[in-house]
């Protein structure tokens, strides 16, 4: 696949607002190594693929077109139940079951491009510079799903919640003894929304740098929860950067242009891109009843909140910790990064460690970026960038950082982390992260020596001209709820098509093979919103 003749810096924050420039595509072959390619599935409108959830045997795959609903009860061939049109980037993607019957019957889906209405089939609205209309919205849309082959939109504000910003990214916390879930939305002002940016943030009495993340609490009755009537309460939670000399994360400080098409500016923020939690545990790291840690991926910082075991609500005012990393003290290519954007976040599941991944904005594989944040010293100089990260849980410190080693994991153009999790094994030390990769495919990293990860299995598309497979999320899911399983192969799930999204491979079903993860003892789960651990395994 190759691209126009675009910096890649602009395509990437077009990404990142909902544009995509398309690229044309050429014929690669399959570069693999551990793991095998066994389903694959293009949406219909060869729209941008974009996150996964999962509940029982069925696989929600969003993209900006809408989402799709596979019966992945066999892992190797998913049977398609719902491709349900639903325009709004980015369509991120949560369910939930309300009734308690073992069955997803809710879903939430993430739309941070301004329509010109709530409802699905409403167009998008971009002017420039501004200028909305009274019904515009940016926000969360939410579907009932009990019937996976006949999902619809609620009826009436129970199926639309307006967020100032939109909503990037959102993670759900349940907490179905108060028959409810809370949203975690995240989200930021790039681009002018109705109260949303410069000028138009200020006009709704809201900070023009955003400054916060909103949760929603959704409540249904207990005694008729599938009546569609929800009850919604929104709370706005303080984001701070530490130590920070400019409190903000200037886009152009990273090489994105001072405008996008149509003349919309690129603003400054402070605010968060997605957040990771962890529930069953406590600001120690002690196995608690409620409450649990929050990591928050806030562009500019990455940091650790505490989640408050009464309310659910993250202390998000008081980090208990913030690691960020500005200086590039070897130079591009060297073993030190300087991160771009801190995009997302995950924990292992005993709690010990966390991975942050960086989503880069420059170019080359590995990645090199521009560096001009006041921070950083007066050189200023590329530094490398698009890593993946593991902290220490209990104090933030670095552990260590990844880069694929493939050296035709896109045939030298591009490669940056994107969405990732950790497989759930019962093997006390034994740590392996799924991720995948802009152009550079999907693969497993072992991480059980925390100073030394590895990639010990991959999958991924190379050849003449090829950019090699661009995936946005890849994830471990194994159903069959509550056993512990020490077989291999054993199943993956991933989204590929987004710089690329005609030539996109769409939903994929990955095999992995690889002695090291597949015969490790793993749980087995219910479902997963990948974003969403929900206990704490010792």
């Amino acid at each position: 696949m190759r691209r126009l003749p675009l910096a890649l810096p602009v395509v990437l924050g077009l990404i990142l607002m909902g544009w995509v420039i398309p690229v044309q595509a050429s014929h690669p072959l399959a570069s693999h190594e551990g793991m095998d390619l066994r389903f694959n599935s293009q949406n219909s409108t060869d729209a941008i693929n974009s996150d996964l959830a999962f509940w029982g045997n069925h696989a929600f795959a969003g993209n900006y077109g809408g989402f799709r609903i596979f019966d992945i009860s066999d892992p190797a061939a998913p049977v398609l139940v719902t491709d349900f049109p639903c325009d709004g980037p980015q369509n991120d993607v949560s369910v939930w079951d309300r009734d308690g019957d073992g069955q997803a019957d809710i879903l939430f889906l993430s739309v941070d491009t301004v329509m010109e209405g709530d409802r699905c089939g409403a167009p998008r609205h971009m002017p420039p510079q501004g200028g909305f209309h009274p019904g515009d919205w940016e926000g969360i849309r939410v579907f009932d799903i009990s019937d996976p082959s006949a999902p619809f939109q609620l009826p009436g504000m129970s199926g639309a919640i307006y967020q100032d910003c939109g909503s990037h990214t959102h993670t759900l916390v349940p907490d179905p003894t108060n028959n409810r879930v809370l949203l975690y939305n995240s989200s930021y002002p790039l681009r002018n929304g109705p109260t949303c940016g410069p000028g138009f943030a200020e006009a709704a009495g809201r900070d023009p740098l955003h400054g916060v993340i909103q949760v929603t609490e959704v409540a249904w009755d207990p005694m008729d929860p599938l009546n569609n009537m929800l009850t919604m309460t929104e709370t706005e939670h303080p984001i701070g950067y530490p130590g920070d000399p400019d409190n903000e994360f200037d886009p152009q400080a990273h090489g994105l242009p001072e405008e996008a098409p149509m003349g919309n500016p690129l603003n400054n923020l402070r605010a968060c891109h997605d957040i990771g939690v962890l529930l069953g545990v406590d600001a120690k790291g002690n196995p608690a009843e409620r409450g649990g840690l929050a990591a928050g991926a806030c562009a500019e910082q990455a940091q650790l909140w505490r989640i408050d075991p009464m309310t659910l609500l993250p202390d998000t005012a008081n980090p208990l910790w913030t690691f960020d990393n500005v200086a590039d003290t070897d130079g591009p290519g060297g073993g030190d990064t300087v991160a771009d954007f801190w995009h997302s976040a995950t924990f292992s599941w005993d709690g010990k460690i966390v991975n942050f991944s960086d989503e880069s904005f420059g170019s080359g594989c590995p990645p090199v970026s521009p560096n001009t944040d006041p921070a950083a010293g007066a050189d200023g100089g590329p530094s490398d960038s698009g890593r993946t990260y593991f902290l220490k849980t209990k104090d933030g410190k670095l552990q260590s950082q990844f880069m694929i080693p493939r050296p035709d994991a896109s045939a030298g153009s591009y490669c940056s982390t994107h969405q990732g999790n950790v497989v759930g094994t019962k093997d006390s030390g034994k740590y392996f992260l799924v991720q995948a990769w802009y152009t550079g495919g999907v693969g497993i990293v072992d991480f059980s020596n925390v100073k030394n990860p590895r990639e010990v299995a991959f999958f991924d598309f190379t050849g003449p001209g090829a950019e090699g497979s661009d995936n946005w999320a890849h994830y471990w899911y194994e159903t069959d709820a509550g056993r512990i399983v020490a077989k291999e192969p054993f199943p993956t799930y991933g989204q590929d098509g987004v710089h690329n999204p005609d030539t996109g491979r769409g939903f994929e079903a990955f095999e992995v093979t690889v002695n090291e993860a597949a015969k490790n003892k793993r749980v087995t789960l219910g479902h997963l919103n990948p974003q969403t651990q929900e206990f704490l395994l010792k």
